[in-house]
């Protein structure tokens, strides 16, 4: 399914991305997609680092994170939502 030079980038990984890779690959091939392009696919991701690691969700914030309640300015106005 995977060629060669996707079967040793994936030797370079731990168990549970390889593992990870290999239902991708198979994935691709029920969707159609050509095992050379699939390989390619592979390779990109994890040259990329773009494997996620298994059991741990990555999530980007970009919102500052609110203050604690004791260093929030009090005020003697009501807030509605």
């Amino acid at each position: 399914m995977l060629n060669e030079k996707a079967l040793k980038v994936l030797s370079t990984l731990s168990e549970p991305d390889a593992a990870y890779c290999h239902k991708l690959a198979r994935r691709f091939a029920n969707l159609g997609i050509a095992p050379d392009k699939a390989s390619s696919a592979v390779c990109a991701l994890v040259e990329a680092d773009a494997i996620p690691e298994a059991g741990v969700v990555k999530v980007a914030s970009l919102a500052k994170p609110a203050a604690p309640a004791a260093e929030r300015p009090v005020t003697d106005q009501a807030v509605y939502a």
